[in-house]
């Protein structure tokens, strides 16, 4: 969303709020010159990223419950 620097003066708290949801771009003389965004209480560098992803996890629901991690990869390998 799109906002002139003079309405964001007027309804700032109407737009931190709306920066909750989607981001704020801040235009001066019609021309985008910042950016509010939604603050994340967790860095990135903290939230959980799996260990190790195999090709089955990435596929988890779409093959048969008895194929495995080696039949995956014999059936790689034999193409």
């Amino acid at each position: 969303m799109q906002v002139a620097l003079s309405d964001l003066k007027i309804n700032v708290g109407k737009y931190v709020d709306l920066a909750e949801t989607t981001d704020v771009i801040i235009t001066k003389y019609g021309k985008p010159t910042a950016k509010i965004i939604r603050f994340d209480k967790e860095p990135w560098y903290l939230k959980k990223i799996p260990e190790q992803i195999t090709s089955v996890d990435q596929l988890f629901g779409t093959l048969p419950d008895d194929l495995g991690c080696e039949d995956v990869r014999n059936e790689r390998l034999s193409r």
